[in-house]
């Protein structure tokens, strides 16, 4: 190889390595300046911190978001400490799949004077819950007790398996639907206002704890997969 070709080839690799080097620094530089915050630690100073760009990290408050409003509007609380503060939260944008009641999330945005924050990046935190299918009902048995027995308003477990293209965005009524896990021509609604995790997708096994409502849906409390025995 030519002496000139090999310094060209110098002179290009070193070019690619400074385009490296300057887009880490651009990135670290808009990405890695954000103050990070709890709930609390906001909510007791936030004078401070108004017109500054945050990371804030919480849990949303059961019941505190409707996700029909534009933009969304939610609060959230420092679950850790146990404390009653909470800090409203204005999202604009569209909040990820597992959103929902005791999500936990990490918001980026700007402090305005009110204690509110006006963001439209946000991280959830939802982690898989697993619990064990014993002495759980199968979906069918909900709906055809012995003698008759109405099944409405009594707190029960239930496996059952998620319906294939079922689950919908958070905030939807409908969270998704659940058939038997033997007959899979029994199926059933399932209200749930909390984040599903990442692992609940089509076709998941899973444990549901609640109850049926009056309509025939069935109101969870919880939504878990169903743990390995």
């Amino acid at each position: 190889m030519s002496s000139s070709r090999a310094r060209n080839r110098l002179i290009g690799i070193s070019a690619v390595l400074s385009i490296v080097v300057v887009a880490a620094v651009v990135f670290f530089f808009f990405n890695g300046t954000s103050l990070s915050l709890t709930v609390d630690r906001l909510y007791e100073s936030s004078d401070r911190y108004v017109g500054e760009t945050v990371q804030l990290s919480g849990t949303v408050v059961a019941g505190s978001w409707d996700r029909q409003s534009n933009p969304m509007v939610f609060k959230v609380f420092d679950e850790e400490s146990g404390s009653e503060a909470e800090v409203t939260a204005v999202f604009e944008g569209v909040p990820p799949a597992n959103f929902g009641d005791g999500t936990g999330v990490i918001i980026t945005g700007v402090i305005e004077e009110d204690k509110t924050i006006v963001s439209s990046q946000m991280l959830t935190v939802c982690p898989s819950r697993y619990e064990t299918n014993d002495n759980t009902l199968p979906v069918y048995a909900l709906f055809d007790m012995d003698e008759g027995m109405d099944m409405t308003g009594i707190p029960v477990r239930v496996s059952a398996r998620v319906v294939d293209g079922s689950i919908t965005p958070p905030g939807e009524e409908i969270r998704l639907t659940v058939h038997d896990i033997e007959n899979p021509s029994i199926q059933i609604p399932v209200k749930f206002s909390g984040g599903l995790a990442d692992t609940v997708t089509d076709g998941t096994p899973v444990v549901l704890t609640g109850h049926l409502d009056e309509d025939g849906n069935f109101i969870a409390e919880i939504v878990a997969n169903i743990a390995d025995s």
